[in-house]
């Protein structure tokens, strides 16, 4: 009963929960330096790895809890209601302009990277793989052809 005198209900309980899951994230993401939008989007894919692999309770508070608030797709992406995937967007848009990635809608790639990394870390939890080594190997090999399938160009950087 003590966390009802910080916490309203489990509903709220469960927001703060994500909220500071996503908080954390958000540390991260932000803290990526890399100029060119593939080479961060690419820095930002080895953060969500090391974050599921090192932070696993904050990650699954900010990726997998049921909180009643969480950001729905694709009403509260396209507002920019999350920072992180508002960055995402950010980049592909850039990287869209620099003629790297193609036409498709920016909310749409990042989406398709976001699911593929949580489906990805989901399976990994699951023990869908021999090793994490495997896994690792696989989760950078996948998010690398998943960005590969919407450039038009190789995606090495000038």
């Amino acid at each position: 009963m003590a966390m009802y005198r910080h916490f309203a209900d489990k509903s709220a309980l469960l927001d703060a929960l994500m909220d500071d899951g996503l908080a954390a994230w958000g540390e991260i993401a932000s803290s990526i330096t890399a100029r060119h939008p593939i080479a961060w989007l690419e820095e930002l894919t080895e953060a969500f790895l090391d974050f599921a692999l090192t932070k696993p309770h904050r990650f699954d508070a900010a990726f997998f809890l049921p909180a009643p608030n969480a950001r729905r797709f694709p009403d509260d992406f396209a507002a920019g209601r999350s920072p992180v995937m508002a960055m995402i967007i950010l980049r592909i848009d850039q990287a869209k302009s620099d003629g790297w990635l193609g036409n498709k809608p920016a909310l749409e790639v990042a989406l398709s990277l976001a699911a593929l990394a949580q489906g990805l870390v989901s399976m990994h939890r699951g023990n869908r793989f021999s090793s994490e080594e495997q896994f690792k190997t696989i989760f950078r090999t996948a998010l690398r052809h998943c960005l590969e399938s919407y450039s038009v160009k190789p995606l090495g950087r000038e």
